[in-house]
């Protein structure tokens, strides 16, 4: 990382962008932040519905619960029929094999 002001005040600027957290230095907007994010939740959700579901399942009655089970049932049902908990389950396992 180059940071100016460790430099000796005498010596000439490095060349490119400083990274002083400044508007010049190279970063990510919020959108394109929020889009990854975003998309790395629903890859992980999509991985994890059969746990969602009986997570849902095993909520208190409460109003809104009715609901959120139907939301996580579906949720499940289309990952299902696409094979995503089947393909999320043989990468566990083939990442656990070693472990016994």
């Amino acid at each position: 990382m180059r940071q100016p002001w460790l430099q000796p005040p005498d010596a000439p600027a490095p060349p490119g962008v400083p990274d002083d957290f400044s508007p010049r230095s190279p970063t990510r907007g919020a959108g394109a932040v929020a889009l990854a994010l975003g998309l790395a939740l629903l890859v992980m959700a999509a991985g994890r519905s059969p746990e969602i579901l009986d997570a849902a399942y095993g909520l208190p009655v409460l109003p809104g619960t009715e609901t959120l089970i139907a939301v996580a049932e579906a949720w499940d049902e289309a990952m299902q029929a696409i094979g995503i908990p089947g393909a999320a389950e043989t990468i566990r396992g083939g990442l656990s094999a070693g472990r016994d």
